[in-house]
């Protein structure tokens, strides 16, 4: 029976969704539009070891992220940080209903969604945080995450440019 209070679920089903990524995005990108609504998807990165390098810098934020939680018994920690990962995981089918076609990383977040949201569920059982802490959280995480979604899209694409 699989333990759905561990912290380590997170950074596996964050690996199991971006192999999707690195293995599809260089070839996706070859044959289609990357842009949504004046927006780059995947940052523009066509090539595996860039994307790679990301994927790397963000595993290891969810590593240590369940290292902190796992020290200090925080299931708050994981919890919070499952919501940006599950708009992520949204935010791939709502790309797969804008392009009408396959975008990487759609079917893994078809998967994980049930699972992540399960998964979601458990930690909050768990989590006996008040509200007031809950939404301090939340904020942080989901500013982290996406200032760090940010700089590793950038440097991604610095990145590409020099190696141009």
């Amino acid at each position: 029976m699989i333990n759905f209070s561990s912290y380590w679920i997170l950074p596996l089903l964050f690996m199991f969704h971006d192999f999707e990524e690195l293995v599809f995005v260089p070839y996706w990108l070859k044959d289609h539009n990357p842009k949504i609504n004046g927006r780059v998807l995947f940052g523009g990165v066509n090539r595996s070891d860039i994307l790679a390098a990301g994927i790397w810098e963000e595993f290891c934020i969810y590593l240590l992220l369940a290292a902190v939680a796992y020290i200090m018994g925080s299931p708050l920690l994981v919890a919070t940080a499952i919501l940006p990962y599950l708009f992520h995981l949204i935010m791939h089918l709502v790309f797969v209903f804008n392009k009408r076609a396959y975008v990487p990383g759609a079917i893994t977040a078809i998967i994980e969604l049930p699972i992540t949201i399960f998964y979601l569920y458990r930690l909050i059982t768990l989590t006996k945080a008040p509200l007031w802490e809950w939404i301090i959280v939340v904020v942080i995480m989901f500013i982290i995450f996406i200032s760090n979604l940010k700089f590793i899209h950038w440097i991604m694409a610095e990145t590409m440019h020099k190696l141009r």
